[in-house]
């Protein structure tokens, strides 16, 4: 199914791209976009809030329907490989994959989402592309917009939207083959496209800002051994396309014209030069909008949208109906009673309706009480009481030490806050039955404060403990 609009958030290790795509007739344009540096040395609380604002934001300034949204997860967090199976798999394929997984990746089958697609097939063989990846690696993306109330409709990787984009904006079919190399911060992607279309290969590889040059190079000339790069046509795009690495790519093996890839499909409402280097993000949130050429989701196969059933009862009731009417009659009364028939079956579905949506939002809520009730029996068999913990926190304590800040999480707590000597609570923790390993997470520092009998100098502390 087709929206309107689309949505797409492409998560990258440094970065957060957002892109906003509305089609109107015939053209799709490119509403809005946002690109969020994410610094690597934040705390993930921290960073997922960042996100969550980000996201927030966007949705508010836009006022984005959340029902076609979807997200592309770093390409470094996925394993893309190039199968050729034979033609026989194909009925059961997904479970060939499925059994086959620790052959094709470093991980073992029951810890990865997968999704395929067939490239070419004849009699004999199937030519694939399958991607594989953590669970955890998507399960942390679903979980923060499950925060936002985001239920995604597709998981992506940035190689195959930039590929699909590059196909809707590629009207005609051309002769030779097309090189698209995305460059980002600490990595770059070349994908190879063939004459007729086809996805061939795709390269990653790891890169610092110091040795970008020379990696670029080095790919180039793996690539060189199995074909003429001076033949291609290359494209290039991403955060980090700067002249440095056009240039790079025309000295390594004398090519001509390395240009940006066609954009010219989507209406740019910003007039500026930055859709390129956000290039695959557009593809992103393009897919929700056209049939694309790539169609690999690694969303878990119990979130996907499915085709709602509701209805189809009462319709094949009506068919059944206007086929006996116009079986055993024909003229201006069978036309009568079957419109008449029509409104009395439309009336009695819309009587209906309100009892059926009423049942599957008892069922529903049903299903949520037992999980939450499953989910608080886990707690409280797992965990001790906060409230023995604070408890035996203020019999050891002593009167001139107060805490600040107390965090508990899978046994473990974290407090701060003043003393008049922090080494003494050291031996205090120690000496409860509760709590073990104490040790400091910062520097003790002394801090003024006023008091009743004036100013006063207390140590300042921050340390964590486990519960035996």
């Amino acid at each position: 199914m087709f929206f309107d609009t689309g949505f797409g958030i492409d998560f990258r290790e440094d970065h957060l791209i957002l892109t906003y795509l509305k089609r109107y007739l015939t053209k799709i344009r490119l509403v809005d976009y946002g690109v969020y540096p994410l610094s690597t040395s934040l705390e993930r609380d921290e960073r997922e809030n960042n996100i969550f604002i980000f996201i927030n934001e966007f949705i508010l300034r836009n006022h984005i329907n959340k029902k076609n949204i979807s997200i592309s997860i770093p390409r470094e967090k996925v394993v893309l490989r190039f199968i050729r199976l034979p033609a026989t798999t194909k009925e059961n394929l997904t479970k060939v994959l499925e059994y086959e997984t620790p052959r094709y990746s470093p991980f073992e089958k029951g810890e990865v989402y997968f999704d395929y697609q067939i490239l070419r097939e004849d009699k004999k063989w199937l030519d694939l592309c399958v991607v594989f990846v953590k669970k955890t690696d998507v399960d942390k993306y679903l979980s923060l917009l499950k925060t936002i109330g985001i239920i995604p409709v597709s998981v992506q990787i940035p190689s195959t939207s930039a590929i699909n984009l590059f196909h809707f904006n590629s009207r005609t079919k051309n002769k030779k083959t097309s090189i698209l190399l995305e460059v980002g911060e600490s990595f770059s992607e070349i994908n190879i496209i063939g004459d007729r279309g086809e996805w061939k290969e795709s390269f990653l590889i790891p890169i610092q800002r110091e040795d970008k040059e020379l990696r670029i190079k080095e790919s180039l000339k793996k690539i060189e051994i199995e074909d003429n790069l001076s033949e291609k046509r290359f494209f290039i795009f991403g955060l980090r396309a700067d002249e440095t690495a056009i240039r790079t790519i025309k000295d390594a093996n004398n090519i001509e014209e390395v240009a940006v890839p066609p954009i010219s499909q989507i209406d740019i409402k910003k007039r500026d030069e930055l859709p390129y280097q956000i290039y695959s993000s557009i593809g992103t949130s393009l897919s929700g909008l056209i049939r694309v050429k790539l169609n690999i989701n690694l969303l878990p196969l119990n979130l996907r949208k499915k085709v709602k059933r509701i209805g189809r009862k009462p319709i094949l009731i009506i068919f059944i109906v206007m086929a006996i009417i116009l079986s055993l009659s024909w003229g201006a009364g069978v036309l009568f009673q079957y419109k008449k028939t029509i409104y009395q079956l439309t009336e009695e579905i819309k009587k209906r309706r309100p009892s059926v949506e009423a049942l599957d939002r008892l069922k529903k809520e049903k299903e949520n009480l037992i999980k939450e009730i499953g989910e608080f029996e886990k707690i409280r068999e797992g965990e001790i009481s906060k409230i023995l913990i604070l408890n035996e926190l203020t019999k050891i304590l002593p009167s001139n030490a107060w805490i600040l800040n107390l965090r508990y999480k899978a046994k473990e707590v974290e407090i701060n806050g003043y003393a008049e000597s922090s080494s003494d609570l050291v031996q205090l923790l120690d000496r409860s039955p509760l709590f073990e390993k104490i040790e400091f997470l910062a520097p003790v520092t002394k801090e003024k404060y006023l008091g009743t009998e004036g100013v006063k100098e207390k140590e300042r502390f921050k340390m964590k403990f486990k519960i035996e």
